[in-house]
């Protein structure tokens, strides 16, 4: 082997050649290059950076699931689920965290129980439990709800938890909100009818919807408290019932709750004499509206009259309203009610009542000029063709003489007094201490339980009813509702740091936009760290208010393995 040297671009390279003998001569071969004589010195490669060695694992949907279970946690429904189903032991995976991973999804992402298992994995819920993503089972869901209410077989009674569970939930809730002091819990009650599917469950009837179609449907009762709009405890019957059957259910289970006795308010269609006084031996106090198809109502509007000045000025609620207390014969004994009218109502009222009497006169003038050779029953026909439902405000006769004629006239004296109570309304409140404007206002505020069951249906999407069996049935309302209370606490929660009296709009909008926000692990060289995604500044300085700056706060996890 032989080293030769050759100049190139300034510098010295080494070459290696070999010798070799050909037709008796020897040739040099090129064998291979060895580099510059006198190599430079060669500059270091830069250090990777972090990020060139970036790796992340998938993405979870973590904002709004997060702050629900954080909810859930200080509200321990599992623990209260857990200790009352299955008596504090065990075994397996527990009731209380499915069925709170359950409520969460129809608060924020309803979907049927048999998605459930492919919805849960791609949240942080299985993380945050404890849990394999694994575990979240569409038979393991099912199985949860008969630990809430089951059929003992042998007595073929029901088992039904959920009212030991309502009562501690909202012991445990009152305990955190309490009233302030010396105040007594006044709560709403009412009830609604909920879409069902399939016909063998018992609890599934035919009834009437608010719009007066018949369907199969089961029905929900509420009681809700008006100071933070969380629910008390909750009923489920037969989609027959009405509102007014419940009642003595509804005393029944109040007298067997830690409640201290207060206010209930509810809707005229639950009034009646028997009811009133078994509200007040429970010693209840009631406000409630009163029918006017009442004889003893009808004579408490026709005697008041309502000044229009500023001392009985309550509010403008769809409509100017006017308010005065009064005492009148009711239910057995003289008590003492509000009247309220609503103006702009009782003017409409008036000038439709106006309206339909001017055109029916019209036509009946019309009717005696063009009666040519009618007969007597056939004017007698179509004047009741024409004057319909109106009659008692008009009267009619058929005049005999040279062909029948027709005669009428306004009752003047029907006239005035249905005017009288156009727009006019009785409140009944057993607390007499309290004023016209307090009745009214509290009266009218009732329909936050309205706000309630709209939620229920519309956000968590409670209907329709698929479930067969009356023991799922019942654990599946109480899902719905369960849900419904980690709403009302983050309702409550914005609404003490914004001062605004209603806050559910602006509650949907922050929950929507922790939707977007997702939780990914990334590598960074030797260091594993949790980053939130799309945590916008407004919803981060949200939380942070509502004392939660922890909840989406990055971390570091030098264990975890990609």
């Amino acid at each position: 082997m032989a080293i030769k040297r050759k100049k190139k671009h300034g510098r010295i390279y080494r070459e290696e050649y070999k010798s070799i003998r050909v037709d008796g001569k020897v040739k040099s071969i090129y064998v291979r290059s060895l580099g510059p004589e006198n190599p430079v010195d060669k500059v270091p490669k830069p250090k990777p950076k972090v990020l060139d060695r970036l790796e992340h694992g998938s993405s979870h949907r973590a904002g709004d699931a997060a702050l629900l279970w954080e909810l859930a946690r200080e509200l321990d429904f599992v623990n209260t689920i857990d200790r009352i189903c299955c008596e504090g032991e065990v075994e397996g995976i527990s009731p209380g965290k499915l069925l709170t991973a359950w409520a969460i999804n129809r608060a924020i992402d309803p979907i049927c129980a048999t998605e459930l298992e492919n919805w849960i994995p791609i949240t942080d819920l299985p993380r945050l439990m404890g849990l394999n993503p694994t575990d979240f089972t569409k038979e393991a869901f099912l199985t949860a709800l008969d630990f809430v209410c089951y059929e003992d077989r042998g007595s073929g009674r029901f088992i039904d938890f959920t009212k030991q569970i309502d009562e501690a939930l909202y012991r445990r809730w009152r305990k955190r909100h309490p009233l302030h002091p010396g105040e007594k819990e006044t709560i709403a009650y009412d009830l609604t009818s909920v879409l069902f599917f399939g016909v063998t469950c018992p609890l599934a009837e035919l009834g009437y919807n608010p719009k007066g179609i018949k369907r199969r449907q089961v029905n929900l009762a509420l009681i809700v408290s008006r100071q933070d709009k969380c629910p008390v405890t909750h009923f489920v019957y037969n989609g027959g019932r009405n509102s007014s059957s419940t009642v003595k259910n509804l005393l029944t289970r109040l007298m067997d709750t830690s409640i201290e006795p207060g206010t209930i308010i509810w809707d005229r269609g639950n009034v009646s004499k028997t009811h009133v006084e078994n509200v007040e031996s429970a010693g209840w106090k009631l406000i409630c509206g009163l029918p006017k198809t009442s004889r003893e109502v009808r004579n408490i509007i026709d005697k008041t009259d309502i000044p229009l000045d500023p001392n009985t000025f309550i509010h403008k609620r769809s409509g100017h309203i006017y308010a005065d207390k009064t005492r009148g014969q009711l239910f057995g004994r003289e008590r003492s009610v509000v009247v309220y009218v609503n103006q702009n109502q009782r003017i409409g009222e008036i000038n439709a009542q106006n309206e339909a009497l001017a055109e029916i006169g019209k036509k009946l003038d019309a009717l005696n000029v063009r009666k040519g050779k009618w007969s007597e029953a056939e004017l007698h026909k179509e004047i009741n063709s024409i004057v319909d439902s109106w009659g008692k405000y008009i009267y009619t006769r058929v005049k005999r003489g040279e062909g029948p004629s027709i005669e009428w006239k306004y009752k003047t004296r029907e006239m005035a007094g249905a005017e009288r109570s156009c727009g006019k309304y009785v409140l009944l409140s057993t607390d007499e201490s309290l004023s016209a404007q307090e009745v009214v206002r509290s009266y009218f505020e009732k329909d936050y339980i309205e706000k309630v069951f709209r939620i229920l249906k519309t956000s968590e999407e409670m209907e329709p009813v698929r479930h067969r069996l009356e023991r799922r049935v019942r654990a599946y309302m109480f899902v719905c509702v369960l849900a419904y209370r980690l709403l009302a606490d983050l309702q409550y929660r914005l609404k003490m740091i914004s001062n605004q009296e209603d806050t559910w709009e602006s509650t949907d909008v922050f929950l929507r936009g922790l939707g977007m926000v997702e939780r990914v692990q990334v590598r960074l060289g030797h260091q594993v760290k949790i980053w939130y995604l799309n945590l916008t500044k407004k919803n981060k300085e949200t939380l942070r208010k509502m004392g939660l700056q922890n909840l989406l706060k990055e971390s570091v996890d030098v264990d975890f393995k990609l």
